[in-house]
């Protein structure tokens, strides 16, 4: 029996492509955010010239995030990996199975292939003696 998917949403193609920040975007953030790294915990300075700074959707774009300025954040790099690593990844996947997009049932689908049943391991066979208990006759 094949199960109903009626009630999963389509998933959405249509994610946004990544738009980089120009240097006002840049420094707009980096103002909003007080010159701290917006992941939230470490508290630390941004540093450009020495770590690096990563503009990092709040909500990733694989979760039906944007690219407006209020979704995204100026991150340390080191924080920057934790995130994607630690948070956005494995939320993605989890989407995209819950979805459909992959596992075993998408690459059935993709493939066009269909589940074939296993042999009867006990082949019906064809008996020498009448069905029934014989009172019939």
């Amino acid at each position: 029996m094949k199960p109903d998917f009626s009630l999963i949403p389509e998933p959405d193609k249509s994610t946004e492509q990544r738009k980089p920040l120009t240097k006002k975007q840049r420094a707009e953030l980096a103002l909003r955010q007080g010159g701290i790294c917006g992941c939230g915990e470490c508290g630390q300075k941004l540093d450009h010239a020495r770590e690096g700074t990563i503009d990092e959707h709040w909500n990733p774009l694989g979760l039906t995030g944007t690219n407006d300025l209020e979704n995204r954040r100026l991150l340390r790099a080191p924080c920057a990996a934790a995130k994607t690593q630690g948070q956005d990844m494995p939320r993605i996947v989890k989407a995209k199975a819950q979805g459909g997009e992959t596992g075993q049932w998408a690459r059935r689908q993709k493939n066009g292939s269909q589940i074939k049943s296993r042999p009867d391991p006990w082949p019906k066979q064809k008996r020498a003696w009448p069905k029934g208990r014989g009172f019939g006759r």
